[in-house]
């Protein structure tokens, strides 16, 4: 009987230890798996958005998500992205239904973006408008809906610009330029558009287009939205 009960005792404690190395077999693997995809998705992410850009996937176990090559939804951020040319912005965008291919791709059957544009941003990327009057200030109005570019030092002169959608893009219209309080040469007025419509016409990443605008005083705030898209493949070089 003392026996039998030992026995017993023992094979409990091997079918224990049997299941605690399936537990830490299976909880490894997920983890590989769950980095194996962050990294392959973190890649494809930077291609779109930019180096340090970090991923989050949604839905259930990676392991399976990795053997059926398929993720319900995958979150991507970036604090320092480039928006078409406009630089250092902040991104958030959700990809749904997302399929990975043997190519180190995939495809995407929707995408959302929220994009901030901070002040600095603006001004960096109208400050290259090729003059010798430098952007020394950005003011955003609410109310107005425009932007207000100083130019130049001690107030010298001042340029307002509206933001606009167009196209599925942000767009930047000059409205009026000053010099000293009076209209700024027509030359000068002519470089400014020209610099602001060359950093705002480029195409942005992962099919998307811009569907949402609001000015604020800390920026512009964007929404962006693309339907069925490929994630970028892998540049050679």
């Amino acid at each position: 009987m003392i026996r039998a009960a030992f026995r017993r005792h023992r094979a409990a404690s091997v079918t224990a230890l049997a299941l605690a190395f399936v537990l830490l077999t299976v909880t490894a693997a997920e983890v590989a798996a769950r980095t194996m995809l962050r990294e392959r998705l973190a890649t494809a992410a930077g291609r779109a958005l930019g180096q340090d850009s970090t991923v989050d996937i949604d839905g259930g176990p990676a392991l399976l998500a990795l053997l059926d090559r398929h993720l319900d939804a995958v979150t991507i951020s970036n604090d320092h992205a480039t928006l078409g040319r406009i630089p250092d912005v902040s991104v958030r965008a959700r990809l749904q239904d997302v399929r990975l291919t043997g190519d180190r791709s995939g495809t995407v059957s929707a995408v959302h973006a929220d994009v901030d544009v901070p002040a600095a941003s603006l001004r960096s990327m109208a400050g290259a408008n090729g003059g010798r009057l430098p952007v020394t200030g950005v003011r955003l109005d609410e109310q107005s809906g425009t932007v207000v570019l100083d130019l130049g030092q001690g107030g010298l002169g001042q340029a307002t610009v509206r933001p606009a959608l167009r196209d599925g893009h942000v767009t930047l219209r000059l409205e009026e330029a000053e010099i000293l309080g009076r209209p700024a040469p027509t030359r000068l007025v002519g470089r400014i558009q020209t610099a602001l419509t060359a950093r705002t016409d480029a195409d942005y990443p992962l099919g998307l287009k811009a569907t949402s605008l609001d000015v604020r005083a800390s920026g512009l705030s964007i929404g962006l939205d693309a339907g069925r898209t490929r994630l970028p493949v892998r540049t050679k070089t």
